[in-house]
């Protein structure tokens, strides 16, 4: 038995992308080196655009055809299926990747990120030049996009906090932008980003700070994270999102499942919230020892978790 794509992207369609973005447009592209996981079947196509006007195209041949979109930053939060995915798949981490100085106001430095600059690229140009406000996201991967989506945040802050304005590409009605008072932010979600939308850029609110003093403290942090979580092996972090009132990590750890394996995946014995990439696991390992993990705490304590890492993509389609 081997495994095969339903891919619908023909003949005609891959010359479009192929005249439009040449070798920024890939066919039948192994995802797994895209996504921290380092897991995940094929994209049909995978391309990495680089400006609105390309993202438009992208929408239009979406909507012509009839092809999903889905859009990937560094694969941070991403556990892709191995059955890869169908349509087309968006690379944004080298898009919308510009900082600029927006002006002073009532102390702070306003700045406009773009939505595919990394987290630690733009922590650290902050702190070099003594713009507070980031410090919580020290030691956090991803893009600044995946960021706003998730509101990711530590127990020192969220992007939230210092977020005054956003602008969204929609593939359904293009580019719109957004004041902070539109938007609404909370645990690990906000009230604008969707499947159908990507951040263009955002911009942020920064007061001003020591650099020394800043740096000495992203230091502390970073080391603070690397004692507590286990950083050697490939995982997307936080797998569960705590629960009001407990901590995923913490009812995992009671139910007994530290070190449980499926296939090449095992539940961290350092960090009970993290399932590992130990030994070239399959998408399908990470899956079970999920499913796995709900079903076990919900039996134990009537708790269920819910998913912080996002799941997308297909099984495997058998063909004999």
């Amino acid at each position: 038995m081997s495994i095969a794509s339903s891919s619908k992207i023909s003949s005609d369609l891959r010359k479009q992308f192929n005249e439009r973005f040449g070798n920024r447009a890939r066919f039948d592209e192994p995802l797994a080196p895209y996504v921290a996981y380092g897991v995940g079947g094929p994209a049909d196509v995978l391309v990495f655009p680089k400006t609105e006007d390309e993202l438009s195209w992208i929408a239009h041949i979406s909507r012509e055809h009839s092809l999903p979109i889905t859009t990937i930053g560094t694969g941070t939060n991403l556990l892709v299926r191995d059955g890869g995915i169908r349509g087309i798949v968006l690379s944004i981490r080298d898009t919308f990747t510009d900082i600029q100085i927006l002006g002073k106001e009532d102390g702070c430095t306003k700045i406009r990120c773009g939505g595919g600059v990394e987290k630690p690229t733009l922590l650290n140009w902050a702190v070099e030049r003594g713009y507070g406000g980031l410090v919580f996201s020290s030691g956090v991967p991803g893009t600044i996009g995946g960021g706003i989506f998730m509101n990711a945040g530590t127990k020192y802050g969220c992007y939230g906090d210092i977020l005054t304005r956003l602008r969204l590409f929609d593939f359904e009605a293009g580019g719109r932008e957004y004041a902070r008072n539109e938007l609404h932010f909370g645990y690990r979600h906000q009230s604008h980003i969707t499947a159908k939308t990507l951040v263009a850029w955002v911009d942020f609110s920064l007061p001003d700070a020591d650099p020394a003093e800043m740096r000495a403290e992203v230091e502390r942090i970073i080391e603070e994270r690397a004692a507590k979580q286990p950083l050697d092996y490939p995982s997307c972090g936080s797998t569960f999102k705590n629960p009001e009132g407990f901590s995923a990590g913490r009812l995992v750890e009671k139910a007994g499942l530290k070190g449980r394996r499926s296939g090449g995946a095992e539940i961290s014995n350092k960090h009970a919230n993290f399932i590992l990439n130990k030994d070239r696991a399959r998408a399908s390992d990470i899956l079970d020892l999920i499913q796995m993990v709900q079903s076990e705490v919900y039996s134990k304590f009537g708790v269920q978790l819910e998913c912080e890492v996002v799941v997308v993509g297909e099984e495997p389609y058998a063909q004999n």
